[in-house]
């Protein structure tokens, strides 16, 4: 999205992406740090989408930059970071596709056209629109060679083996060259045990301008786009200072949160997840005096519990629907100066305490703070 300032005329953009912030900072704030740098962040963008495309055009990310490594270990380690990212979530059907922007560029060099042309060919390409790509080529002069080659990059997807078939189809030293790189990134990570989740896509070019090296793009089952996209981008810091080779990716959270949401059987399943409940208590005195509910609430906080205090207006029936349905692991009515009466949501068992006995219970039991793995490694 562009507009002009009206102050002095200059032409404003509000930003598509993050990472050429990024690339600011570090070049132009953390030229002293040591390398490499590893940093992430959170941000929204904004990107112009047709209406009927069903896409928002502001966009919440959270991404991660590897600064300072060229070799392939630094790009198997940002697809292993979103892998066991997505992993974390409960999520497991899903795949990586890696593509390596250097060899359709190779392809693409090779042909005596127009930049026009090739930006065509480009955007076809991103598309996989074999109809437009002969289309393209009926009017423009191609070798027969050069022909197959670029008409055959769609299919160069699958496992390892689309590698082995893209070599077959240039002798160019660059685009060897990626390939090559590309064998090594998906051996490591196929070393590392996340072969279920890799996928060879040569066809995947967008962003051909901005990526230099290995490309990939994050695709789970049932859903209609991608949750996530990233690549090496060597030249960019250099644009703001000395040049430094970095890598990373970005999450599209809201696209993460469906395909997070479509794997759930319904909202109460989801609340019940001690990963992701609201609170773990509930705490509701039905006397007349607040003070005490006040206390006993910030005694439990301090050990480290999520609570939500109501006082008054709220009887045991109550207390417990609202905490189904707000997703609070237990519910304590405080029913005079000393007794308690308890209840469990997950397993609805009822029993009675004292205010002295609760406060010991919560001391033996603190809550550890971690997301429940679901995945299968």
């Amino acid at each position: 999205y562009k507009f002009v300032d009206r102050s002095n005329g200059r032409l404003l953009l509000i930003r598509p992406d993050v990472t050429p912030q990024i690339a600011r900072m570090v070049a132009m704030l953390m030229e002293d740090r040591p390398r490499p740098l590893r940093i992430c962040y959170r941000a929204n963008v904004f990107r112009h989408e047709e209406e009927h495309a069903g896409r928002a055009r502001e966009i919440f990310q959270i991404g991660g930059e590897l600064v300072g490594l060229e070799g392939p270990q630094a790009d198997a380690e940002v697809v292993a970071v979103a892998i066991e990212s997505l992993l974390s979530l409960g999520l497991t059907d899903f795949k990586i596709a890696l593509g390596h922007s250097a060899f359709f560029r190779a392809l693409l060099g090779r042909l005596d056209l127009s930049p026009e042309i090739k930006s065509r060919i480009r955007q076809a390409m991103a598309r996989k629109d074999i109809g437009q790509l002969k289309g393209i080529f009926q009017t423009a002069r191609v070798s027969d060679q050069d022909l197959r080659s670029l008409m055959e990059m769609p299919r160069l997807f699958g496992g390892e083996e689309a590698i082995d078939r893209a070599e077959a189809l240039s002798d160019d030293p660059n685009g060897r060259e990626a390939l090559t790189r590309l064998r090594e990134i998906y051996r490591i990570l196929k070393a590392s045990g996340w072969s279920d989740y890799l996928l060879v896509d040569l066809s995947e070019v967008r962003g051909l301008e901005y990526y230099t090296g290995m490309v990939f793009e994050v695709f789970v089952k049932n859903l209609g786009v991608s949750v996530g996209r990233g690549g090496r981008y060597d030249q960019l810091i250099g644009t703001f200072g000395k040049s430094c080779p970095s890598t990373g990716f970005a999450f599209d959270i809201e696209n993460v949160q469906s395909a997070w949401q479509a794997l759930q059987s319904g909202r109460e399943n989801d609340l019940r997840d001690p990963a992701f409940r609201a609170a773990d208590w509930l705490f509701v005195d039905s006397g007349p005096v607040t003070d005490r509910l006040f206390r006993i609430a910030k005694s439990a906080r301090q050990k480290g519990l999520r609570i939500i205090q109501q006082a008054g207006g709220m009887n045991l029936k109550g207390a417990v629907q609202f905490a189904t349905v707000s997703g609070i692991g237990s519910v304590a009515v405080l029913e005079d100066r000393e007794k308690v009466t308890l209840v469990n949501i997950d397993t609805g068992k009822t029993e009675k305490t004292t205010v002295k006995e609760l406060l010991s219970r919560l001391s033996r039991n603190r809550p550890v703070r971690s997301v429940k793995k679901r995945a299968k490694r």
